[in-house]
C-alpha cells in the first residue's frame, strides 16, 4: 500500500482539479491568504474560499526576474505565480505586511484577477477590531455591487463554520497518528475543500493506514507552509517523529468559540480574537499559544520556520528561545533546492541533539 502522505498529496491534489471542475460548472471562487480573514464570510456570499498559495514549484526563473526583485520575501514569489493562473474570480488582498500590501497594489500589472483590499491591524484592541470588521462589510458590499455575489447568507455561513471547527477537532484528536507529510497534506486540504465533504473524505484516507506511533514530537510554528514545502516534515518523519503544526496553516487557522451569531461582523471577530501571529502587538499571545501546545502535546522541542527577507517571525527569535521551554530551531528558509539540502542537515541535526530514543 501507498504511504499515507503520499495519498493525502494525491487527496489534495484531487480536490484541486475537483475545483478546476467546480469553477468550469459555474460555482465562483475568491482566494485569500492570510488565515485571520475569515472563509465562512465568502461561503456565505456564496464563494468557494481558497487560500493562496495553491501550490508550489521550484521552477521560478521564467517571468519573476521581470516583475519583482530577487531579494523579495519567498511566499510572494508563490503569490505571483498562484495570481498569474485562473485561480479565482476575485482575491481578497489583505495586507499584512509592507511587501504584500505593495504586491496586492500592483497585481493589476501581471493579473486580471480582481483583487479587493483589506489591512489587517497589527495592534490588537477594540479599536483595531472594529475597523477590522468595517472593512469586512465594505467587502461584503463591493462582492455584490460588482455581481461577485448575490448577497450574504448567515444560515450558509453557520454550516461553513460549525463543519470547519468540526473537522479541524476531528484532525487534532487524531493528530499524534499522522504521519507528519501526511498531517501536512491533510491542513492544507482546508485550503481548498468544503468542510462539508472533508472529515468523511479523511476517515476514508486514514481507514486502511496504520497507526503511527512516533518516538518524539517536534510542533512547527513561524511562517505559513506552503503545499510542496515538505522538507521539515519529510525528515521528522523519516527520523520517526510528530511533527504537530501550530502556525497559520497549521491548527492556528482555526477560530476558537462559538460567534454571537453569523453575521460577518460576530465570524470576523473569532478569527481577529484567535490572532496568535508573531506581527500582532502586543504579542503575548503568541508566546502563551506556543507555551500551551509545548506543554498539551509533551513535545520535545520546536521548529520555527520563517522566511528569508521578512523579519516578522525571525526577528523573535530570541523571546522565543528564552520563553519556550523547550529547544527551539530557527529556519530562516526560502523554498529553493539548495535550501532544502541545508534544511534537511539542519533538521536531522537538531533530532540528533535531543537525545530522544528513536530507535526501536
Amino acid at each position: 500500500m501507498e504511504k499515507l502522505s503520499t495519498r493525502a498529496k494525491a487527496l489534495y491534489a484531487q480536490e484541486l482539479s475537483n475545483l478546476v471542475d467546480l469553477r468550469a460548472a459555474g460555482k465562483k471562487t475568491a482566494a485569500f491568504v492570510c488565515s485571520t480573514f475569515p472563509p465562512a464570510v465568502l461561503a456565505g456570499l456564496g464563494l468557494r474560499p481558497v487560500r493562496l498559495p495553491l501550490i508550489i514549484t521550484t521552477d521560478r526563473e521564467k517571468n519573476e526576474k521581470s516583475l519583482v526583485r530577487q531579494d523579495v520575501c519567498p511566499l510572494v514569489m508563490e503569490l505571483l505565480e498562484s495570481i498569474q493562473t485562473d485561480c479565482a474570480d476575485v482575491a481578497i488582498g489583505m495586507h499584512t505586511c509592507d511587501t504584500t500590501r505593495r504586491f496586492f497594489q500592483e497585481s493589476g500589472r501581471f493579473s486580471s484577477i480582481p483583487v479587493h483590499q483589506l489591512q489587517l491591524p497589527a495592534v490588537i484592541g477594540s479599536a483595531s477590531l472594529k475597523f477590522f470588521t468595517s472593512q469586512v462589510h465594505r467587502l461584503c458590499d463591493d462582492l455584490v455591487l460588482n455581481g461577485i455575489s448575490d448577497g450574504y447568507n448567515p444560515e450558509i455561513a453557520e454550516e461553513w463554520y460549525k463543519n470547519t471547527i468540526e473537522a479541524a477537532e476531528f484532525v487534532r484528536s487524531i493528530m499524534m497518528n499522522i504521519p507528519p507529510l501526511a498531517l501536512q497534506y491533510v491542513l492544507h486540504l482546508f485550503r481548498i475543500s468544503d468542510p462539508s465533504s472533508i472529515m468523511e473524505k479523511l476517515k476514508k484516507l486514514l481507514r486502511d493506514s496504520v497507526e503511527y506511533q512516533p518516538k518524539f514530537t517536534l510542533l512547527l510554528s513561524g511562517g505559513p507552509i506552503s503545499p510542496g514545502d515538505d522538507t521539515v516534515a519529510e525528515i521528522v518523519e523519516e527520523m520517526g517523529g510528530a511533527l504537530i503544526p501550530v502556525n497559520c496553516t497549521g491548527f492556528q487557522m482555526f477560530p476558537e468559540g462559538k460567534p454571537a451569531d453569523y453575521s460577518p461582523a460576530s465570524i470576523s471577530k473569532m478569527y481577529f480574537d484567535s490572532m496568535k501571529c508573531v506581527r500582532c502587538r502586543p504579542n503575548d499571545k503568541t508566546f502563551d499559544h506556543l507555551s500551551d501546545e509545548v506543554s498539551s502535546t509533551s513535545a520535545h522541542g520546536l521548529i520555527m520556520k520563517s522566511l528569508v527577507f521578512c523579519d516578522l517571525w525571525f526577528t523573535e527569535k530570541v523571546r522565543v528561545k528564552e520563553r519556550i521551554s523547550v529547544p527551539v530551531l530557527v529556519l530562516n528558509t526560502g523554498f529553493s533546492p539548495g535550501e532544502s539540502e541545508r534544511t534537511a542537515v539542519r533538521v536531522e541535526a537538531f533530532v540528533q541533539s535531543l537525545e530522544v530514543d528513536n530507535h526501536e
